[in-house]
């Protein structure tokens, strides 16, 4: 994904959500992060294509970065494709990303866990 961001700007600088005020209204099913912010912007950081990581810690204060940033492009994932978003007019140039790989947080704890669990029983 961070690839295909990069091949679609001259510089990608990823907003990284502090989650101090996580609320599940505003992502409905959604968790709060398993990884700390600096966590996240040390794995962001370190991937090919990133060239600057910035924190938030609200929807204001993204919405402040968005129209003050001189950002040309702004990239979701594709499953908000349709749905409302944070200050779509602040770049209204969007380009939504694939998201079928099927990658995912969730996805990667629970095939940890799920090895836990067999290493446990003696289950290879």
């Amino acid at each position: 994904m961070l690839r295909e961001c990069a091949a679609n700007c001259d510089h990608l600088t990823i907003a990284v959500n502090r989650a101090v005020n996580f609320d599940e209204k505003i992502n409905p099913g959604k968790r709060p992060p398993y990884f700390t912010a600096e966590e996240r912007a040390m794995v962001l950081r370190s991937a090919r294509g990133v060239d600057e990581v910035i924190f938030y810690e609200s929807e204001e204060e993204l919405t402040e970065i968005m129209e003050t940033g001189g950002f040309h492009v702004r990239f979701l994932g594709d499953d908000y494709r349709g749905r409302p978003i944070t200050a779509p007019q602040a770049i209204p140039n969007i380009f939504y990303i694939d998201r079928s790989h099927g990658y995912s947080t969730s996805a990667v704890l629970e095939r940890i866990r799920t090895r836990i669990l067999h290493e446990a029983r003696g289950e290879d």
